[in-house]
């Protein structure tokens, strides 16, 4: 009689996509194994290979969901700090991830179509935007942010964050290239000085009634 299955699908593909974003293409299925806490045979039985299990666990759909959970929990984004945070974050995240997105990338010359991380409406990176875009408006609505066009400033950070990471990714750490601590305060101190909500006047003091000489 067969034994019942213990470990979803779903939590190896929760193990695989937290190993692919930690390590990028450099992730085995022998360390996403041991992270799911399953065999290696129990991944190839179910999807095949290294690249069937990549192409799971970063369907839009999955990884759309990962994207905006991850995200959401990276807030408020209220002051410059909470930006520089968010920034580095931001960072580290796709220092990861942009290495499986080329591979992915790359993949597309061999089956003609984008990979499924990259395609339809919920591509994941559309989702990081249009999520980090959702944060910016529910700060801008609380008076926290100026009112200001939430989709165009989570662009122009994503894109800054992964422009970034692809020239790290080709030139390495070459004399002249930016420092990531200055990309982060640079970035941080250009989009919030425009996002700072005007300060309301202070109420100016009514001046005491000068007392009439006797």
């Amino acid at each position: 009689m067969a034994r019942p299955v213990t470990i979803s699908d779903e939590q190896i593909l929760e193990a695989a996509r937290a190993v692919f974003t930690e390590k990028g293409p450099r992730a085995t299925t022998a360390e996403i194994a041991e992270r799911a806490g399953v065999s290696e045979g129990i991944l190839f039985k179910r999807f095949g290979n290294k690249a069937g299990l990549h192409k799971a666990a970063m369907t839009s759909d999955i990884a759309g969901s990962w994207i905006r959970k991850e995200m959401r929990a990276q807030a408020p984004l209220r002051t410059k700090k909470d930006f520089e945070r968010f920034v580095h974050w931001q960072v580290d995240v796709v220092r990861n991830v942009a290495p499986v997105a080329i591979m992915a990338w790359s993949f597309r010359a061999q089956v003609g179509a984008l990979p499924a991380d990259l395609a339809g409406d919920e591509s994941a990176p559309l989702v990081a935007i249009r999520t980090l875009a959702e944060m910016l408006e529910a700060e801008m609505k609380a008076g926290y942010l100026a009112a200001r066009d939430a989709p165009a400033i989570a662009q122009i950070i994503t894109g800054s964050v992964w422009h970034f990471v692809f020239l790290e990714l080709l030139l390495g750490n070459t004399a002249g290239a930016l420092e990531e601590d200055t990309l982060v305060s640079e970035l941080a101190r250009l989009v919030f000085a425009d996002l700072q909500p005007p300060r309301k006047p202070r109420p100016q003091k009514k001046p005491r009634p000068q007392k009439k000489p006797r």
